[in-house]
């Protein structure tokens, strides 16, 4: 059986991240109904540096797996499973980088300024509506296919749990 749990760092950055994102798709649908002023900047600036959190505990979450192994799957989930898993952690990785990427860029190209809760960010592009609708609309596709994968994810935890097998879900837990 696959009792090895992930470090406490996994999974703490793990959970971090679960709140970080779930937050990011609440204010990112929120804002984009508000009418512009400044309840509508602020909740754009606070998605863009909460964005910019997730890039960075992304890109550290990948160091620390590639310093520590995780645990391996247990075989009884049998072989499709474990391949299913292991594409559905790699798809992650890649929207958690995308995400925040495609984002930026769309800022960049908006005529707005991205700052990190206040501290002015490089500028990296110039003022092209065509070029920021391209990358919105990356950023959206980004961003559904995220929630489906993690739709998907939080499926195969329920599965899991009904066919009896809890400790998987154990091993991401605290206790």
């Amino acid at each position: 059986m696959g009792n090895a749990k992930y470090t406490k760092m996994a999974i703490s950055i793990h959970w971090i991240m679960v709140i970080l994102v779930t937050v990011m798709f609440v204010v990112g649908w929120y804002m984009v109904d508000l009418p512009p002023g400044p309840s509508r900047s602020f909740f754009f600036s606070l998605h863009k540096s909460l964005g910019l959190v997730v890039f960075l505990l992304v890109v550290f979450r990948a160091y620390w797996r590639i310093t520590n192994r995780p645990p391996e799957l247990p075989v009884e989930i049998g072989e499709f499973r474990r391949q299913i898993a292991l594409i559905v952690h790699k798809l992650f990785y890649v929207l958690l980088i995308l995400q925040p990427v495609t984002g930026y860029i769309s800022s960049s190209f908006s005529g707005y300024k991205t700052s990190f809760f206040g501290i002015p960010l490089p500028y990296w592009g110039w003022r092209d509506p065509s070029l920021n609708e391209l990358f919105t609309q990356l950023h959206i596709i980004c961003s559904v296919v995220l929630f489906l994968t993690m739709g998907f994810h939080i499926l195969g935890t329920i599965l899991h749990w009904i066919e009896g097998r809890s400790y998987l879900f154990r091993r991401m837990w605290f206790w």
